[in-house]
């Protein structure tokens, strides 16, 4: 399983921080990649602990997010991104602490300096005396905290990663490090009492951080949990006095020996030390490990030892005697200080839990240290009391003095990303990202300005603005939540100019109907409005209508006349907004008792444009899927949008871009203006390209194709055009091009009258298909490739798309509810029958139902808004008339001289009614001895008459009244 992780989970850190916070914070994969790695695992430990928990997870979710490296199964050593991370550990972050010490203290120096060297003088001309109390710190001293804070943090946090806690070690090794490190380098030796509180605090803070990791709650009761920290201890000790005995016979043993100086307090320790690693090696339930580290850390503090008493104590080179203090001290308090630390935690946290064992923990390392300290110099016991006391205090309640000693510097910081945002609001998602919200999980304090950025952002992208107030809407910012809600409620309710817009503006409102307050009983009255107007224009009746909207004309005036409520500035602009409203409605009712003309929605005739006409728009989703299956095809064959006339093709054309994916551009091209008007190639390949151009500009502001020159075209067009698109290919770049050519047969009349040679122009469509797998080619027309003898010639494979009649609740939607409160309302008789006259021909839909808006228009006021089925028949003839060039194209470019007379014959016997072939042969055949079979074979095709058993009838209704007229 692991080793399934290992090979696809790239868990990196910046999808570990994607899972638990806002995108664009991945610094540890920003420019300075891995050297910012170990500042960043601080960060998030100790302000953003989620982070870590993520980034573990996606390493393996099976990990603890205290885990130390004594529990990983030896299959998990081999997961690259827990290698990456023991590097960044144990040899980046030790490196990193060396140099910043040495920076801090060299920066000292420069201060120092400037007060010793530089002011005296200064002050000298002012007739200013100073006798300098400062002195520089030593080269020496810069070597003993450089050396002593990089060796403690080295072997601090590979020692506490193994036993401890991996967070515990990179905590505790890197601040123990640099605090140590800076501490020893200005006092110039390690005997510093301020190291035994340094210790105690940073040990008390790597804890404090362990535990917070945790999100569950210990269920223990108080006696258990002390109780446990009790036996952590005593075994601890027993542990230690094994070592202790086992020590002293060791000792007195090598004594014998004349080559081993080695005293009997030494051999105690080091004893001691043994005893410690064999039980850390326990941990790993392997008697080897046992073994290994129990010689381990008895030979690292052998070494030690005599590196200290032998060599450290009698060397004369100052330099040197720094270096080798520095290592050897490093080196001896970070593994007592650990070993101290670890035996008692680990048996705590068993029994317990992690609060258990890090006070078990801190009391076994910080308590010996303090203790021994306190045996040395017994005259400081109170001092040395107090002070551990404070370090301990400080150190386990890191998470509530911290956010409080920052919180002017995250203000300061969050108010300059504030002041980014007025300058360039639409960076204001990526900027919010960056706000101390989203990265200190232990501030409680109030962000002030956190709800003007959330509304800036909401102004940008909604979508993101939502998430970040979900994140942060259950914790101590959920005020800012709520402001930001409540000031872009107000906004919304203050743009409502129409009353369709108060209707639908509770769909919109953030704020919870359960808000407190005053702003909250405001807002929850315009929620009560908007959704009493919604449903008043929802009632058929006029009258109901305007008595439901007096309603609540009246309350929004009881809200405005009502008093007693201290008129600050949201109440004011509560009350401006409420008084627009009661305006708004007021006119409607208004208009209401004045009205004379229902309003027309319907166009019949131009192609719908979706922007403008959205609401009696049908986006053919069938249709569009189907094209859309085609196009996403490694392989693409020309594609054949076939349909009858006005049966919605150039529509569809014309809003595809918007309805494809985003991976698509898509560019219109109408086949009946200039091109198919072109004297010669050239003509017709510059009006083609100038075509796509003025498309793309239109549909794609951002995406800019380049200038096709005619000059260019003169001498050969096809590779004159050839060449441009080679530039258009690259600017199209990994997207993918359509080209759609409406009513593409005008181009074959071209080709008839000889201005256009077919090899040019459709051997210019071929090559597109076959050498440009970037390109799509999408023809829409009446006629199919295989009635033109030209296009079956050159575009072989091609793929229809049939285009056909709106299904039944597209249809319904377009008839009853064409736009939003309509106020026209159709029986079920009427509405079935306008569907049934149609055949749900969008155009056909369109043009009856416009008129049947005209026809209501001409009612008295209570028939006016109720379309029976007489109506719908009463509206029929006119839309004939108004529609006759509809179906005067079809009678006269259609079907020719016999498919004419066979349509007249069938109209005259009525409606649905099915002409036998037999009967429509003996009707017709002394004027058109010829086959009917074509004929008939041509309107079928067509879409105007459909097969029946034996016989043929129309499929269209009106279709059938036109001729029968």
């Amino acid at each position: 399983m692991i080793s399934e992780k290992t090979n696809h989970l790239g868990a990196s850190l910046d999808s570990a921080q994607r899972q638990i916070t806002m995108p664009d914070l991945d610094f540890t994969r920003s420019y300075f990649k891995p050297l910012l790695a170990p500042f960043q695992f601080i960060a998030w430990l100790v302000f953003h602990p989620s982070a870590w928990r993520g980034y573990i997870k996606s390493i393996d979710s099976r990990l603890a997010p205290d885990f130390a490296l004594a529990d990983l199964p030896e299959h998990s050593l081999l997961h690259s991104e827990l290698r990456r991370l023991w590097r960044i550990t144990f040899v980046l972050q030790p490196l990193l602490v060396g140099m910043l010490i040495g920076l801090v203290l060299l920066l000292i120096n420069f201060f120092l300096w400037f007060f010793i060297e530089g002011l005296p003088p200064m002050l000298l001309q002012l007739g200013i005396e100073m006798s300098p109390a400062l002195s520089l710190i030593p080269v020496e001293s810069i070597i003993l905290g450089v050396s002593y804070g990089t060796v403690l943090c080295f072997v601090g946090s590979l020692i506490a990663s193994f036993s401890i806690s991996m967070a515990f070690g990179i905590v505790a090794g890197m601040l123990g490090g640099i605090f140590a490190g800076i501490l020893f380098g200005i006092a110039g030796k390690t005997g510093n009492l301020g190291g035994i509180w340094l210790g105690l605090f940073i040990i008390s803070f790597a804890g404090s951080v362990t535990a917070s990791l945790h999100t569950n709650n210990e269920q223990r009761t108080w006696g258990w949990q002390i109780g446990s920290v009790v036996i952590g201890l005593a075994v601890g000790a027993i542990v230690l006095l094994v070592g202790f005995a086992l020590g002293s016979g060791f000792g007195k043993l090598v004594n014998w020996l004349p080559f081993i100086d080695l005293t009997l307090a030494q051999a105690q320790i080091i004893g001691m030390a043994a005893a410690a690693g064999l039980i850390l090696g326990w941990r790993g339930r392997d008697w080897r490990w046992m073994a290994t580290l129990a010689l381990f850390f008895a030979g690292m503090i052998w070494l030690l030892i005599s590196i200290i008493f032998n060599i450290v104590v009698g060397e004369q080179t100052l330099w040197l005697k720094r270096l080798l203090s520095g290592i050897t001290g490093g080196a001896v308090n970070a593994i007592l200080f650990t070993l101290l630390f670890s035996l008692p935690y680990m048996l705590a946290r068993y029994l317990t839990g992690v609060w258990a064992g890090v006070v078990a923990g801190i009391l076994g390392s910080g308590g010996t240290y303090l203790g021994f300290a306190l045996y040395i110099v017994p005259n400081n016991s109170i001092w040395l009391l107090a002070g551990g006391l404070v370090a301990l205090a400080l150190g386990l309640n890191h998470k509530w003095w911290l956010p409080v000693v920052l919180y002017p510097v995250t203000a300061a910081w969050n108010f300059s990303l504030h002041l980014s945002q007025k300058r360039q609001p639409a960076r204001s998602v990526a900027l919010l990202h960056r706000h101390s919200v989203f990265w200190d999980e232990h501030q409680l304090l109030p962000l002030w300005g956190l709800e003007k950025q959330l509304v800036a952002v909401y102004q940008q992208d909604e979508a993101a603005a939502k998430e970040a107030m979900s994140q942060l809407s259950a914790g101590a910012q959920s005020w800012a939540v709520q402001a930001a809600q409540i000031e872009r409620d107000s906004d919304r309710l203050e743009g409502c100019d129409t009353i369709f817009e108060i209707a639908e503006v509770h769909n919109a409102l953030l704020s919870s109907d359960k808000l407190a307050g005053s702003a909250g009983k405001w807002l929850c009255h315009f929620r009560e409005s908007s959704l009493d107007v919604e449903e008043a224009l929802s009632v058929p009746s006029n009258f109901e209508q305007r008595i439901a909207l007096k309603e609540v004309i009246a309350l929004l005036n009881g809200l405005l006349t009502a008093g007693g409520e201290h008129a600050t500035d949201d109440v004011q602009r509560f009350r401006t907004i409420a008084d627009s409203w009661h305006g708004i409605l007021k006119k409607h009712v208004d208009d209401l008792d004045n009205m004379q003309d229902i309003p027309n929605p319907y166009t019949f005739g131009p192609p719908l444009n979706k922007k403008h006409h959205h609401d009696v728009f049908a986006d053919r989703p069938d249709v569009v899927k189907r094209i859309e299956q085609f196009l996403q095809g490694r392989v693409c064959p020309p594609l054949l949008l076939y349909g009858q006339r006005r049966i919605g093709k150039t529509t569809l054309l014309i809003n595809m871009n918007v309805l494809l994916p985003s991976t698509f551009v898509m560019l219109f091209v109408d086949c009946q203006g200039p091109i198919a008007s072109a004297r010669d190639e050239a003509g017709f390949f510059y009006n083609l390209g100038r075509a796509l151009c003025n498309d793309a500009e239109e549909k794609y502001p951002d995406f800019k194709l380049p200038p096709l020159n005619k000059e260019t075209l003169t001498d050969d067009p096809v590779a004159g055009f050839d060449e441009w698109l080679d530039k258009v290919e690259r600017a199209v770049g990994d997207r993918i091009l359509l080209l759609a050519f409406d009513e593409f047969v005008t181009m074959d009349e071209a080709f008839s009258e000889k201005r256009l040679q077919p090899s040019a122009v459709l051997g210019m469509f071929r090559h597109i298909i076959q050498h440009r797998p970037r390109f799509r080619l999408l023809f829409s027309g009446t006629h199919t490739f295989a009635e033109l003898q030209h296009w079956a010639t050159y575009l072989i494979n091609v793929q229809t798309v049939h285009i056909s009649y709106l299904s039944d609740n597209e249809a319904r939607q377009l008839v009853e509810q064409p736009a939003k409160y309509f106020p026209l309302r159709y029986t079920p008789e009427a509405s079935q029958r306008v569907l049934s006259v149609t055949r749900q021909h969008p155009a056909l839909v369109q043009l009856l139902c416009g008129e049947i808006v005209q026809l209501k228009n001409t009612q008295p006021m209570n028939q006016r808004l109720k379309v029976q089925q007489d109506d719908v028949e009463a509206a029929i003839p006119q839309a004939l008339k108004f529609g006759g060039f509809f179906f005067a194209d079809i009678e006269q470019n259609q079907v020719g001289e016999i498919g004419q007379a066979v349509l007249r014959f069938m109209a005259s016997h009525g409606e649905g009614v099915v002409v036998s072939l037999q009967a429509l042969e003996a009707h017709l055949k002394a004027q058109f001895p010829t086959d009917l079979k074509k004929t008939l074979a041509l309107l079928v095709q067509r879409e105007i008459v459909e097969a029946e058993g034996d016989g043929y009838r129309f499929q269209v209704e009106m279709i059938r009244r036109w001729f029968s007229g």
